[in-house]
């Protein structure tokens, strides 16, 4: 039997009874993985409330973190490199999108959960602390949109609506590990972005990046000012676009790459020695300054918006591209 469709069907009986996936020994990029991120799309999606945000079944599987130091695209400072290799012991959910707007203000409105000010925006070539800036009026051309992925939230408001919809439905949720939120942007790739290689770094004289996802491009060099590479496209959105404008993965996951940042939930250390490869995150007694930022945003030149490309950020850090997703336990 075609191991693709075995695997499907594996699912779909799974998910019949109310049970996660199967774990999946998966290598990223073989045709194993190619299947598994089948499945995953196959699951459908969960919801559990009507302002709940829309979340994705991620198989079980092994792939591996980081990348290659000979490769052409490297951060040797964040310690991506070298790679290791990480089993995902079991399946997940993550959301579908950046969570919005809407839903955040669905949880401040019934929790009377007030974030401050004092928002680090874009002006000039730089990031100047605002504080009459914050989730609702990030400093746009106009005040945040329902659609758009919130931001101006720092990691202690992310964990705040996670906590308030673990609260509310009685599932566990939370912020996902770096680990596992990289495994879900790679979507079964072992390339630098899930949408490939060589036609998405800066050295593109035509680059696919715009299709896929919303980085510093050609749009926004002129307003936006940084001094930095941009991408050789345009996606005609200076700023954050609506949750969903461009393609997803593999998993059906939208803007893994671009739009905004992303809070995981790991403790950031400079190297990934002595981490957990299980999939759990990284973090230890007293809490830490500096929190793991994954995925790169509309302001991120390419060489940031890679799967592998790693951040981090003081844990009450409020600026207007730093947003998050949430993951569940199943």
């Amino acid at each position: 039997m075609n191991p693709r469709f075995f695997l499907l069907a594996m699912l779909c009986a799974a998910t019949a009874f109310g049970q996660p996936p199967a774990p999946v020994s998966v290598k990223a990029g073989s045709a194993a993985a190619v299947a598994a991120a089948a499945a995953a799309t196959a699951s459908g999606s969960m919801r559990d409330c009507p302002a709940c945000p829309e979340m994705v079944v991620v198989p079980a599987g092994n792939f591996l973190l980081g990348t290659s130091e000979s490769a052409r695209e490297v951060d040797l400072e964040r310690g991506e490199a070298p790679p290791q290799s990480v089993t995902i012991s079991r399946a997940f959910a993550i959301g579908r999108y950046e969570v919005t707007v809407a839903e955040f203000r669905t949880f401040a409105t019934a929790t009377q959960y007030a974030p401050a000010g004092d928002c680090r925006v874009a002006s000039s070539g730089a990031w100047l602390r605002l504080p009459d800036r914050g989730w609702q009026d990030p400093g746009f051309a106009a005040p945040a949109a329902d659609s758009e992925p919130v931001v101006c939230v720092s990691w202690d408001d992310a964990k705040a609506y996670s906590d308030w919809l673990t609260k509310t439905t009685g599932k566990v949720y939370r912020l996902p590990s770096e680990t596992e939120w990289e495994y879900a942007a790679r979507g079964g790739t072992t390339t630098p972005r899930y949408f490939g290689d060589r036609d998405s770094d800066e050295a593109s004289l035509l680059s696919v990046a715009c299709d896929y996802a919303n980085v510093f491009d050609s749009s926004a060099v002129t307003e936006l000012a940084f001094a930095q590479p941009n991408a050789r496209c345009s996606d005609a959105h200076t700023y954050v676009a609506s949750v969903g404008s461009f393609k997803p993965n593999a998993f059906d996951l939208y803007d893994m790459l671009g739009n905004a940042r992303e809070w995981v939930q790991d403790c950031f250390t400079a190297s990934y020695t002595g981490r957990p490869l299980d999939g759990r995150a990284w973090e230890w007694a007293g809490g830490c300054e500096l929190r793991g930022v994954r995925g790169g945003s509309w302001a991120s030149r390419p060489a940031a918006s890679r799967a592998a490309a790693r951040g981090a950020e003081l844990q009450g850090l409020r600026q207007s591209d730093l947003g998050f997703r949430v993951a569940r336990e199943l």
